[in-house]
């Protein structure tokens, strides 16, 4: 364009030194030489547009990019938040359980104290008696304190052995159903959860009256739990929620259906 208007320019003075250009002539030249210039200043300015939207692009495209790493690199930290959670809350259903355990283990062993002591009390002889009571053939507390001493240690077999005994001699004392309880917990003890189920199931029904009775309920519940029987885990737990809800059972219930994930009321 500038050549041409260079060239214009030229033909017009050469033209007017020549004597052979009209005044007519000299209008359309000086018109396509307007019309040139303003075809440059358009090119020149469509030119620097271009070009600032080819920067402005260049920018919105970096931004772009770094906005998506950003968002990859967020994505990723949630991703780790979300597993160490995930963590966190299997760690800490492993622990409420192992507590729950823990705190069962310790009310039936107060419990089994205070049934001891109470047997222990009612065999000694009245003030003023002819002489110290005689015993039976077979000390039923001896035998059974025995048996409860080898669940305590963890000798299962030997502790269900000694209870069965007691059982067959003693089925009629106040420490029956603790005693057929005890057999459910050392087969619980040994992964043995059918078995255990069954003695649950007698202190449930041949003792329904028992203070053995929540437990029996409670770990029945566990049991099929540990069979992975899910359902009728929870509807064994929630039985003791609804049953005896104001016992140490209950409270261990609802914290072992919180680990599973169920409302517990």
């Amino acid at each position: 364009m500038r050549r041409a208007l260079t060239l214009l320019t030229a033909l017009s003075t050469a033209g007017l030194l020549a004597g052979c250009v009209s005044s007519r002539d000299i209008e359309e030249l000086s018109a396509q030489i307007s019309n040139v210039q303003r075809q440059i200043l358009q090119l020149q300015q469509d030119s620097s547009s271009k070009s600032e939207v080819s920067q402005l692009s260049d920018k919105v495209s970096s931004q772009t990019d770094a906005l998506l790493r950003s968002e990859a690199d967020m994505m990723v930290g949630l991703d780790q938040l979300s597993q160490q959670i995930e963590q966190l809350q299997a760690s800490l259903g492993d622990t409420n359980y192992r507590l729950s355990q823990l705190s069962q283990q310790i009310t039936a062993t107060n419990q089994e104290l205070q049934a001891v002591r109470s047997a222990i009390g009612g065999a000694l002889p009245r003030a003023g008696g002819s002489g110290p009571a005689t015993r039976p053939p077979e000390d039923p507390r001896a035998l059974y304190q025995a048996a409860y001493n080898d669940y305590l240690s963890g000798k299962y077999d030997l502790a269900i052995r000694g209870f069965r005994q007691y059982l067959d001699s003693f089925s009629g004392t106040d420490l029956a159903d603790n005693a057929v309880y005890w057999i459910g917990e050392s087969y619980f003890s040994q992964g043995r959860y059918r078995q255990a189920i069954q003695e649950f199931d007698t202190v449930l029904t041949a003792y329904n009256r028992s203070d053995k009775t929540p437990s029996a309920l409670l770990k029945k519940g566990y049991a099929y739990l540990e069979l992975e029987q899910r359902e009728q885990g929870i509807v064994q737990l929630q039985s003791v929620i609804r049953q005896y809800p104001e016992t140490d059972e209950a409270d261990l219930a609802r914290q072992r259906l919180q680990t599973l994930g169920i409302d517990a009321g």
